[in-house]
Order: structure tokens, then sequence, then C-alpha cells
């Protein structure tokens, strides 16, 4: 057991985000001090919580939100994480997701990871990988090694399975996305108390799978903190990392974010289909920028976030003292 993240110090541990939002969102990501006094971030020993402003209308500079990213950079790893309440309504985009990236070599070329991510009302997580080319993974079979779907590109009855963010026949950035299981995010998520995704990075035995349990749901070896991942059955998301599908090498120094932009790059695109557009009659933009009451269900809650290294042998077990 490496490191378990949520506790008082909790934000000891991430670095605050102040620069404009690389997605374009209609955002203010602000620092720890401004966010303390807004009374936006609070750690407490059982449970850490992260929101947006939903008090203030906002003009052009955007919604003030947070977005944090882990000091600790990974290069494996078995990411468990408790959230009993994530970001969710009109106009959010909310992610927990991993990248790399340092000024030599610019993303993607140390890939990204999106673990729990989706915008508006979505009920279903997508989670999904960006990279550099030669990561095409439609030889992995839905059903067959991974029990949930793709999503669809941009042309019709093609899966985004080709993780190259220039990939043909997919959206511009849009990765390789599997859509996670029913009530994995949304109102119904948050009102049931959330549920526990695990994620696995795990470059010697080459892949990368994501679980999903309701709350209350998650194997006894999870909660009892001694997890072993063969034992879990079919992930719901399962990507290769074969040397001839998606080198290991295509994920690098990775460094955990949480994130609550708003409208941007994906939520734009999806505004009209979300009935977010026809129910408001306004912009994504006008919306977040009209309505902080709209915005009361625009925060996360995470009761545990436990990083765990494979032992040799069995599953993941406790770092020894000292490690």
């Amino acid at each position: 057991h490496v490191e378990s993240y949520v506790g008082q110090d909790f934000f000891d541990h991430w670095d605050f985000w102040t620069n404009d939002d690389p997605t374009k969102g209609d955002v203010k990501y602000i620092g720890e001090e401004e966010a303390r006094k807004a009374n936006l971030i609070r750690a407490a020993a059982d449970h850490i919580v992260m929101a947006a402003d939903s008090a203030n209308q906002v003009g052009h500079e955007g919604r003030p939100s947070i977005r944090i990213q882990s000091k600790t950079m990974y290069n494996k790893g078995l990411f468990i994480i408790d959230v009993d309440h994530i970001p969710t309504g009109c106009g959010t985009w909310p992610a927990f997701w991993m990248y790399g990236e340092d000024s030599q070599h610019i993303w993607p070329r140390w890939g990204e990871y999106d673990i729990i991510e989706g915008s508006h009302k979505n009920t279903r997580v997508f989670t999904t990988l960006h990279t550099t080319d030669k990561c095409d993974q439609k030889s992995v079979d839905e059903g067959d090694e991974f029990n949930s779907v793709w999503s669809m590109g941009s042309v019709p009855g093609v899966e985004a399975d080709d993780c190259y963010v220039n990939a043909q026949n997919q959206w511009s950035n849009q990765g390789c996305g599997q859509i996670g299981p029913p009530d994995s995010m949304g109102a119904n998520f948050n009102q049931g108390g959330g549920g526990t995704f695990a994620a696995e990075w795990d470059p010697v035995a080459k892949h990368i799978r994501t679980w999903f349990w309701r709350a209350g749901t998650a194997p006894q070896d999870v909660q009892a903190r001694r997890p072993n991942p063969d034992t879990w059955g079919k992930p719901y998301s399962f990507f290769s990392l074969r040397n001839k599908v998606c080198a290991p090498q295509h994920f690098k120094n990775m460094r955990l974010v949480f994130d609550l932009t708003f409208c941007g790059d994906m939520g734009n695109a999806l505004w009209g289909s979300s009935k977010c557009a026809s129910a408001s009659g306004m912009t994504c933009s006008e919306f977040v920028r009209k309505h902080p009451e709209e915005f009361k269900e625009s925060y996360w809650s995470v009761k545990s976030l436990d990083v765990y290294d494979r032992q040799g042998g069995g599953g993941a077990g406790p770092a020894p003292a000292g490690a």
C-alpha cells in the first residue's frame, strides 16, 4: 500500500493549476488560498471536497473552480478511488485523470488516461486514452476483454478505438474511449452514495484496466485495502499495452488530476444533444455565466484515494514499512 491521499493534509500533496484551461472551458481555475477563502475546498480525516462557485454570476473570465495535480509522478500503479459525489448538471465537465508532460515532452507524448470523465447530465463515465500514434486498440474486443462498449467516432458505425489524438474517422483529440456502467456518475450515482473505481496501469502485464462498484458493493479485498485485481472478474474498460498494439512507452511520468471545467471542447460539442440547450434556450457559456444556482451539484466529494504497487506473484499488497 503505497499512498493514502485522503486526510487533513490532502491538499499538501497536490499543486493547484491557475493557468488558463487548455480545454477552453468557461472556467477560472483558482489557487489554494483563494479556494479556501471561498470555502470551495475542504479536507477532513475521512473525506475531501472540491467545489465550483455556485453563488455568483460571472463574466468572460469564467466560473471559479478547482484543478489540482499530484506532486508525485507515476509510471505504473493501481489507483483506487471511493467517490461519493461527482459533479453533475448542465454545463459541467468533470474529470479524474492522469497525464504526463514537461517542457521537453509536450502532451500527448507521455500519454493521458482519463479514468472518470463526463459532461452535463451524463449517467455513465467515459474512460479514455489519448496518445501519440501507434496505439490502435481495434484488436481489443468488447464483451471479450471488457464488458462495456466503445464510444463512437466521427463516422457513423465506426468505433473510437484508436488512441492517437489525430486518428482517422474520429473527432479531433477523441482518443480511444469506452463507456462505463449505468449510473457510474450523475444524479442517481450521487444520491446512491457514489461508488468505487479501480484503475490499474500495469506496463509489465501490458494492460490498463478499470473496474467500478456501486457504494457498498466493492469486493472484500478492496474494502480491506488488500486489493487483488485478478479476482475481480472482467473490467468495464480494457486497453492493451502489448508492443504490437500500443507499446507501454506511450505512458510515462503521469500525474493524477482532478478538475471541473464548464462547456469547453467537450461540453460545447455535446451541449446540443444533451437536452440542456433546449431546456435553457441558451448557449452553454451563457448558461454557466448567468445561473450560479444551477451549480449546487458541481462538487467532488472523495472518501479515499489509495495508490498500490503490484507485488511479485499475487496481487498488490501493502508496501513494507518505510517504503
